[in-house]
């Protein structure tokens, strides 16, 4: 009876130390979710500020000049939050894309006999959707257009 106490006790140890290994690995495959619930985070509260604005305009805690200021600056903020959502929906979209084609292709290269050219029709592709997709930040690598110098996320001047 004592061994029996003994190796479900054992267990339990395990158990309770493998835990945390097991869940941080589920954690790490939803890393896309999570900066889209963090973006959507960002968007609330930005949201939620300029509806306090107003709120505050209207009871007289800030005059006109800087109820102006305040809602340019938090309408900027909504804006380059609602782009990087889409930009995160747009990228999420090119990557099924981009697989659906790939399987198309190998599935098409491999009855016909055209390893080679499925190949490099691959890469052409590849190509084109990465040209296609603009840049990155060297310091988050956030999704950045073409024309801007600055990051809009985490403010680093671009290249």
């Amino acid at each position: 009876m004592t061994v029996f106490i003994a190796l479900l006790l054992t267990a339990a140890v395990f158990i309770f130390i493998a835990m945390p290994l097991i869940r941080q690995r589920k954690n790490a495959a939803s890393s896309g979710d999570d900066r889209f619930r963090e973006l959507s985070s960002k968007r609330d509260t930005t949201y939620s500020m300029l509806k306090e604005l107003e709120f505050d305009l209207q009871s007289g805690l800030l005059t006109e000049q800087e109820y102006r200021d305040l809602e340019t600056r938090y309408k900027r903020k909504a804006i380059s939050i609602l782009k990087d959502v889409d930009g995160l929906e747009k990228d999420n979209e090119v990557e099924d894309t981009i697989e659906a084609q790939v399987k198309k292709l190998h599935l098409t290269g491999n009855s016909q006999g055209k390893g080679n050219q499925v190949e490099d029709d691959i890469e052409k592709e590849v190509l084109r959707v990465r040209q296609s997709r603009g840049e990155f930040c060297a310091k988050c690598g956030t999704k950045t257009q073409k024309a801007d110098r600055f990051c809009a996320s985490c403010g680093a001047r671009l290249g």
